[in-house]
């Protein structure tokens, strides 16, 4: 065990819960960093550009931006942090891993130019540790949103508010799919009430199909439009981050072309299990959950 990483580890065992940054004794004096505990949460940290904006969550790690206050001064760091107290000795290894320059002070002048780099090596390392969160789905969302503005809809973005179905507007409700499948038209439906009109208004179901390409549209630069049609931004960041994607989130700077966006009315000739399709409205004893899937091909829909 190097000492870096002793050092690391009587941090994580040592600190209070103040939200105290100790500078690390055993890095150079050129390339500083801090071990930490704030709350539940603790880690390492450096400093880098206040342009730089990140926020990566998987397992029981998190990489991230923010201020804060060092020596009297507000500062801007990226952190490694983790909230696992149990596992805060396996964890130290990465740590140490994040701020040595053992190797060569090239490491941390690639690190802070480009976190998601380093990111990217240890997602893949964990493996079956790794779920990744793609942006299209919640893309779909918010484009669903501002065509509905922009016809003159007032919207209510609902979805990740544990909303019943993803948007509602005064006249009508809406549920939303998304694809990065070229050709298939098969969805995926979570259980027997998300295709039902439980509002009592019509119920729509969007479906989007993408193509990821480097210069298409994003989640933030949607947002972005969006705020200019008059759509509150706390919201929308709100929004967003209860789904698990705040402000840095690489997913929401993947970007994607439009290829086809279709409008289905969800109504009784439209394939769906509801409540109404058991005896007397209820699943059979011992079923809990169902998923199933509905083929879109062929049923009569428009363009969004």
């Amino acid at each position: 065990m190097t000492d870096l990483l002793k050092e690391i580890q009587r941090g994580f065992a040592n600190l209070g819960q103040s939200g105290r940054m100790l500078p690390i004794k055993q890095m150079p004096s050129g390339y500083p960093a801090w071990v930490f505990r704030e709350d539940d949460k603790f880690g390492v940290a450096v400093e880098c550009s206040e342009s730089l904006q990140v926020s990566e969550g998987f397992a029981g790690a998190r990489l991230r931006t923010l201020r804060r206050v060092v020596e009297g001064r507000e500062r801007h760091f990226l952190r490694l942090e983790s909230s696992m107290g149990w596992l805060r000795n396996e964890f130290g290894i990465i740590c140490e891993h994040m701020v040595t320059v053992v190797s060569g002070t090239a490491t941390r002048e690639a690190l802070v130019a480009d976190p998601l780099v380093w990111w990217q090596r240890w997602r893949h390392l964990l493996g079956n540790a790794l779920v990744d969160k793609h942006g299209y789905d919640v893309l779909a969302e918010l484009l669903a949103l501002e065509a509905l503005v922009i016809n003159g809809a007032i919207v209510e973005w609902s979805g990740p508010f544990g909303g019943v179905v993803d948007i509602k507007t005064p006249t009508g409700d809406y549920e939303v799919k998304s694809t990065i499948s070229r050709y298939g038209s098969v969805i995926n439906i979570s259980g027997q009430f998300q295709l039902a009109a439980s509002t009592g208004k019509p119920l729509q179901l969007i479906h989007f199909r993408f193509e990821p390409v480097d210069d298409g549209t994003s989640i933030d630069l949607v947002c972005d439009r969006l705020v200019t049609l008059g759509i509150d931004a706390s919201m929308l960041e709100n929004g967003l981050q209860q789904l698990g994607m705040e402000a840095g989130c690489s997913a929401r700077k993947e970007e994607y072309n439009v290829l086809e966006a279709r409008c289905y009315v969800v109504d009784g000739s439209f394939p769906r299990v509801v409540p109404e399709s058991f005896v007397d409205g209820t699943l059979p004893a011992g079923v809990v959950q169902l998923e199933y899937k509905v083929d879109l091909s062929g049923l009569a829909s428009q363009g969004l």
